[in-house]
């Protein structure tokens, strides 16, 4: 490499201009690095992907990027329940994870000077990944978003904080007027791209309207935001519960917008599955994350 990364020693080559590793076997499409020597040698990058994970005084929460295709795939599985899991198998608690390390750092801000504190944190996902599951789409997000707005507006007089979390999830307060709406998330991405970052995809043509979804990708956008939601490095970085909110929409308008782009012919979960994995390539991989949350604000 010409001007390598500080503390970098090493770097894998790709081939040609093609960007592929040079390790990787065709066509079995496997890495010869790991199949002769193991995961402990790979480079970081290498053994953490597709893994997004936040490092916390209780825990490491973990997620998913579904840039990989076979995150992305599992979306689109039979279940159509979903949920929190604690110390899956595939995550074992001795991997050496990686990724926002939030150990020593004050819990996330529940509005501007007000801690949403860590047991605050664990309601407010637990809540909204339980919407998620059990309502369709546009009220679930709905919902989300109402219950935001209670939660911010918390006060010592209203007592536990977590107990209010769940409490405002449990009431009925979506817009009952709230039509399904999708904005133009350009703006946000293109102004949150990571210095010297030279995307490989294009981002599509905004199409304003609401695509049609039903069935099984209508489960598989609802299990997509619940990932989104969890090890999100946004509960962090930005200075609001609101910003959160925004994410979620950001991330969904953000696979609608790719969806549009997609040709005519493609079988339902093939257009959702490269749309997700598009959403994702630009907002987990290609967005700084500082970046994106200043511009959820």
């Amino acid at each position: 490499m010409e001007d390598p990364p500080a503390g970098c020693r090493s770097a894998l080559r790709a081939v040609g201009s093609t960007g592929v590793c040079w390790f990787r076997d065709e066509p079995g499409r496997t890495c010869a690095i790991h199949r002769d020597h193991g995961a402990a040698v790979l480079p970081s990058a290498c053994r953490q992907f597709p893994r997004v994970c936040v490092l916390e005084p209780d825990g490491v929460s973990v997620s998913l990027s579904h840039y990989c295709p076979t995150a992305a795939g599992l979306l689109f599985g039979e279940v159509a329940d979903f949920g929190l899991v604690a110390a899956p198998p595939a995550f074992p608690a001795d991997w050496p994870f990686e990724g926002l390390d939030a150990r020593g750092a004050h819990p996330p801000l529940l509005r501007p000077g007000v801690l949403l504190g860590f047991d605050g944190l664990r309601a407010f996902e637990e809540s909204a990944v339980a919407v998620l599951s059990r309502e369709s789409l546009w009220p679930a997000l709905s919902t989300i978003e109402s219950a935001v707005e209670r939660i911010r507006a918390w006060g010592v007089a209203a007592g536990p904080l977590p107990e209010l979390v769940s409490q405002s999830f449990a009431v009925s307060g979506r817009d009952p007027g709230a039509e399904p709406r999708v904005s133009d998330p350009r703006p946000v991405l293109l102004g949150a791209l990571t210095e010297g970052t030279r995307p490989a995809e294009v981002l599509p043509a905004f199409q304003p309207g609401v695509p049609a979804v039903s069935g099984l990708a209508e489960v598989a956008l609802r299990k997509y935001l619940a990932a989104r939601l969890i090890a999100a490095w946004i509960m962090f970085q930005g200075d609001d519960l609101r910003s959160v909110a925004r994410y979620l929409r950001l991330c969904l308008d953000t696979v609608f917008l790719f969806e549009s782009a997609r040709a005519a012919g493609e079988s339902e979960a093939a257009r959702w599955k490269e749309s997700i994995r598009n959403a994702d390539l630009w907002i987990v991989h290609y967005c700084d994350p500082d970046l994106l949350a200043r511009n959820l604000r």
